[in-house]
């Protein structure tokens, strides 16, 4: 099981439709899908497409442009919007600080502080996976790249962004 997300586009082909629920294509490698593990955060999918996790349907339409703005800029907080980021990270830097669990879990400091796309993986990739992390980092940042360029080629295409679905 795990957090999966699709681009979808008006005049998607069957192949195309094949190669993402394979998550192989022949011919042009990104097939327009990402998938994360529910290991643990920071979670960079739902950094870039948050507006799929917060529609009722999972489905929204997000212009390439933000997304492309999301792999390396903190456009909002990773966890919602406002000012409750920073006081969720005063009170667990707290409870950190004085060797407390909460919910009788590990305590990460820095869950909440905001964070572009890319560092989320590279956080979540140090955490759940140090031993190969940089390899790894590397090609789960060129899979959100591609995302996003076919998102860029599509919009183009067509005139009009993609829609996203998250399926978790």
């Amino acid at each position: 099981m795990g957090i999966d997300i699709y681009l979808e586009w008006d005049g998607m082909e069957e192949e195309e439709k094949q190669a993402q629920a394979t998550g192989f294509s022949v011919t042009s490698g990104n097939v327009g899908y990402l998938r994360e593990a529910y290991h643990g955060g920071p979670y960079a999918t739902r950094i870039l497409v948050r507006e799929a996790f917060d529609a009722e349907d999972c489905r929204a339409e997000i212009p390439a442009a933000v997304l492309r703005e999301r792999l390396t800029r903190v456009t909002e907080p990773s966890y919602g919007s406002g000012q409750g980021h920073a006081l969720a990270e005063q009170l667990v830097n707290m409870f950190v600080s004085q060797g407390k669990d909460v919910g009788g879990q590990t305590v990460q400091s820095d869950t909440t502080r905001p964070m572009t796309v890319e560092e989320a993986i590279a956080e979540r990739q140090r955490r759940l996976y140090p031993d190969d992390s940089a390899e790894m980092t590397k090609k789960v940042t060129k899979s959100f790249r591609d995302f996003v360029a076919l998102a860029e080629e599509k919009e183009r295409q067509r005139g009009k962004p993609c829609t996203i679905y998250a399926s978790y």
